[in-house]
């Protein structure tokens, strides 16, 4: 049993890592098409639509990271055997959940004004 709840603790990691790579490769990303807008708006082009896009792109983005992390959670919560962990690990998912649920939302609410 001992073996399964250390696989199960590497797959949680593995998973967190999952969500954590995603979130930095979308800041990263937004960084840069973010400065490449700024520079086309100070050349005086319209980048209203493209800024638009991004932001659905990041929501979108987001939203995947946190089902990774709330995926990792579950696994963790189910290895864990302490009841503070469980009331703990189920507190953090419903924030996660609450959290996607809102930006699913406002990505929703942004595709809405195309």
């Amino acid at each position: 049993m001992e073996q399964v709840i250390t696989v199960l603790e590497m797959i949680a990691f593995a998973v967190d890592l999952v969500g954590i790579a995603i979130l930095v490769f979308t800041a990263l990303k937004f960084i840069a098409h973010y400065l490449r807008f700024e520079i086309k708006w100070l050349q005086g082009l319209d980048c209203v639509k493209g800024i638009r896009d991004m932001r659905l792109q990041l929501g979108s983005y987001i939203l995947l990271a946190l089902e990774f992390i709330i995926i990792s959670d579950i696994i963790q919560s189910v290895i864990s055997r302490e009841v503070e962990d469980l009331l703990s690990l189920g507190l953090i998912v419903i924030i996660r959940v609450a959290l996607s649920f809102f930006l699913g939302r406002e990505v929703n609410e942004v595709k809405g004004h195309e």
